[in-house]
C-alpha cells in the first residue's frame, strides 16, 4: 500500500483517473474488488470510501446510479474532480457525500450494491500516524474496527435481493469476523480471492 505524489493520474477503461497525496490509490485490493463486483446497468450502488471515485466511476460507466461517500474531505474533492472529467463517458450518475459509513445515507434509501474496501491492516497505537492516509489503512488491534460497524450497518441499506462485498485480509482475525456474522445473522460468502506477498485478499459478499 504506496501513496503516491499529487497530480499523478492512471487510466481504466477510458477513465481518466486523478490521484492525490492524502487519498488511498487504487492498488491490488481495489481491483479485485472491482473485478468481483457485478453491476447491472441501473443499479442502485452505494460505494463507501471512495479515496479518488475509481470504483463508483466505473460503476456509473455501466449504467449505475451511484453514491459514493468518504469521510476524507480530500477524497470527496479529489472524486468530484474525478467524476466532472469523465462525466461524458458515465452512462449512469453519481453523488458524492461527505461523511462517515452509513451515516450519510437518508431514511429510506437503499442500494442492490453496496461496496467497500475499509481500513484492514491491523494497528497498533504505536503505529499510527494520525493523518488521512493512515485513516484509509487503519483497522485497529485485529484489522477489524471499521469493518465490524459496516457490519453491524449494512443490512438496513440493502434492497430486498441486495448484496454487499468488502475486503478482508488474512492479516486481520478471520475467526473474529466470522463469529460476528453469526452474532449479526447475516448470511456470507467469500467469492473471490487473491495472495500478494504475505497476505491474501479476500471479498467477502454479505446478503439479508
Amino acid at each position: 500500500m504506496k501513496n503516491t505524489t499529487l497530480g499523478e493520474m492512471f487510466h481504466f477503461n477510458g477513465l481518466e483517473i486523478e490521484l492525490h497525496l492524502e487519498v488511498y490509490d487504487p492498488a491490488e485490493d481495489s481491483f479485485l474488488l472491482l473485478e468481483t463486483v457485478h453491476i447491472d446497468p441501473g443499479d442502485a450502488v452505494l460505494e463507501i470510501g471512495t479515496g479518488c471515485g475509481f470504483i463508483a466511476l466505473e460503476c456509473a460507466r455501466q449504467g449505475a446510479h451511484v453514491i459514493c461517500t468518504d469521510i476524507n474531505p480530500f477524497a470527496v474533492t479529489l472524486a468530484k474532480h474525478n467524476i466532472k472529467i469523465n462525466q461524458h463517458l458515465l452512462k449512469g450518475d453519481i453523488e458524492v457525500r461527505k461523511g462517515d459509513l452509513f451515516s450519510v445515507i437518508k431514511e429510506g434509501e437503499v442500494f442492490d450494491v453496496i461496496v467497500f474496501n475499509p481500513p484492514y491492516l491491523p494497528t497498533s497505537n504505536e503505529e499510527k500516524v494520525g493523518d488521512w492516509f493512515d485513516k484509509a489503512t487503519d483497522g485497529g488491534k485485529d484489522g477489524l474496527a471499521v469493518t465490524k460497524r459496516f457490519i453491524a450497518g449494512v443490512r438496513a441499506c440493502l434492497s430486498q435481493n441486495g448484496r454487499a462485498y468488502f475486503v478482508f485480509s488474512t492479516l486481520s482475525n478471520r475467526s473474529k469476523l466470522e463469529n460476528y456474522f453469526k452474532q449479526k445473522k447475516i448470511k456470507y460468502e467469500v467469492v473471490s480471492h487473491s495472495r500478494f506477498d504475505s497476505e491474501v485478499i479476500e471479498i467477502y459478499c454479505l446478503c439479508r
